[in-house]
């Protein structure tokens, strides 16, 4: 399940996301969460609320969401409204939007069911007439939301939220699986990685195996010895074979695909038979894993999908913005202070503040898309690479920007970065991946 933001190559989105359709990519296994307004269920007429839209009264403006909190998907899934909670929390706390506070009225739970996800998002729409829906959910499917021109935010992990206007995918909308190669172009030049292989679930889950199938082919074509691909794993299996065919093929690194889990199990194959061999993971930036799995994970790379690497707190003058997203956490939400599904629902609620904030003091559904649309240089409160929002919905940017993370001992620790800055962005060229100055307005830069 994840993401490389805004500028974020969607292989590396989808691919930490991805996922983990069918265990949970973290160690995290609570499925409740946290609502932390009121409830709402009636929407002031124009004339009180200064404004015609549904929602919206003269002091707040409803939301709801729709999330897997229940099922085999909550423990992934359900983390990602206690991030938009303590986000809206912190904002309200501070006098709200314009004179409004964002009342996040419904917190619904689709249950792992993708009828129940549709039937959900009539009743938002329909029944409790919410201003706009936050929703993190395998089962997203976009044709109502863009229908009504509802303001949608969320995780994408489904990769049909573009080229929808309305729709608002935490660091941009496009999934363009070739826009990654320059990443993992990069990735072997720092790691000086000269045999590469591939490794993801079969064509049945789209993303994992989009990711690294389309990965493969490109690397190959810019010219990159591609020792071994596997674009056929099992959820849940046994990477014994794969493991062999590394050895047999003198692979000295490997990009994964999939899960965390299987990551896991893949990296205690490999070690078993006692390969020397780098490994990226597109999912398991996740401190519990780690502190669960501290020998498999030794060593291994991750980019962290865009985002400012939670540990960069600790430099407040350069990164105010994950300070304030750890603290805020620790305050509202600290069981999920460290999962990046929660820092997507934080910054889900950036862009949504955002977008009303620019949309002036009477906000109608129509002024906020059309306002967010503008925006050139989003960073979700200094938590995520830059996000163009002005062409997000259709194609993606370049430099890509990418968070390099190591695992030494017991700790994620940046890499490849220089000094205490986190972002490495590259150009359009996988031939020639050298590190280029970041957008302007990057956190850190």
């Amino acid at each position: 399940m994840g993401k490389i933001r805004g500028n974020r190559t969607a292989s590396i989105a989808v691919a930490v996301g991805l996922a983990v359709l069918a265990a949970g990519c973290s160690s995290s296994t609570s499925s409740s969460t946290t609502t932390t307004t009121s409830a709402s269920t009636t929407t002031t007429a124009a004339s009180d609320s200064g404004s015609p839209a549904p929602g919206v009264t003269a002091t707040s403006v409803t939301i709801g969401a729709i999330s897997s909190r229940s099922g085999v998907l909550a423990g992934y899934f359900g983390q990602f409204v206690p991030g938009m909670t303590a986000y809206i929390n912190t904002v309200n706390a501070e006098g709200g939007v314009n004179g409004r506070k964002i009342d996040l009225a419904y917190n619904l739970d689709d249950g792992g069911s993708p009828s129940q996800f549709t039937q959900l998002s009539h009743t938002l729409i329909d029944q409790d007439h919410v201003f706009a829906v936050a929703t993190a959910s395998p089962w997203f499917s976009p044709g109502y939301f863009a229908s009504t021109a509802t303001p949608t935010y969320g995780y994408n992990v489904t990769g049909n939220w573009s080229p929808y206007p309305n729709l608002f995918a935490s660091g941009g909308s496009v999934q363009d699986y070739n826009s990654a190669t320059s990443t993992y172009a990069y990735f072997a030049k720092a790691t000086g990685s000269k045999s590469l292989a591939f490794i993801s679930y079969g064509p049945a889950i789209a993303s994992s195996y989009n990711a690294c199938s389309t990965a493969a082919k490109d690397m190959a074509a810019a010219g990159y010895k591609v020792s071994f691909v596997d674009v056929g794993a099992q959820l849940a299996g046994s990477f014994t074979s794969d493991a062999q065919r590394l050895q047999q093929s003198g692979s000295d690194a490997i990009i994964s695909c999939m899960q965390a889990s299987d990551n896991v199990t893949l990296s205690r194959n490999i070690h078993q038979y006692g390969l020397t061999i780098k490994q990226l993971w597109l999912n398991g930036y996740d401190q519990a894993l780690l502190d669960q799995y501290p020998s498999l994970m030794s060593g291994v790379y991750m980019t962290n999908a865009g985002n400012v690497p939670f540990a960069a707190a600790s430099n407040p003058t350069l990164y105010p913005g994950m300070k304030a997203y750890m603290d805020a956490m620790k305050k509202y939400e600290p069981t999920y202070a460290n999962s990046n599904v929660a820092l997507s629902g934080w910054q889900a609620a950036a862009l949504l503040v955002a977008g009303i904030k620019a949309a002036g003091k009477n906000p109608t559904q129509a002024s906020v898309v059309s306002a967010t649309n503008q925006i050139t240089d989003f960073t979700a409160a200094g938590t995520q690479a830059t996000t163009n929002w002005t062409m997000a919905h259709d194609k993606a940017t370049y430099p890509t920007c990418s968070a390099w993370i190591q695992v030494k001992g017991t700790k994620f620790v940046s890499v490849f970065s220089t000094g205490k800055h986190v972002f490495v962005c590259v150009r359009a060229d996988p031939k020639h991946p050298v590190p280029v100055p970041a957008p302007a307005g990057t956190p850190g830069a």
